[in-house]
């Protein structure tokens, strides 16, 4: 998965969830300019900071190993 696939999951998922940017920005204490970045596929965020954006969506980060 590429940085502007992450980025459209997260904005297709705070979109279906009806949180704007800012809503999320405040849920998550990640800085909206961060969470605008990210759904540009702008940013690499930390896993932390990507971890925090995706526990207020209600999503989660899988790892497979090859």
């Amino acid at each position: 998965m590429n940085l502007e696939q992450l980025g459209n999951i997260i904005r297709e998922r705070r979109n279906e969830l009806s949180f704007s940017q800012e809503v999320l920005s405040n849920k998550s204490d990640v800085a909206i300019k961060t969470i605008h970045s990210i759904e540009l596929g702008k940013a690499n965020p930390s896993v932390k900071t990507l971890e925090r954006i995706l526990d207020n969506l209600g999503l989660q980060i899988i790892v497979v190993n090859k």
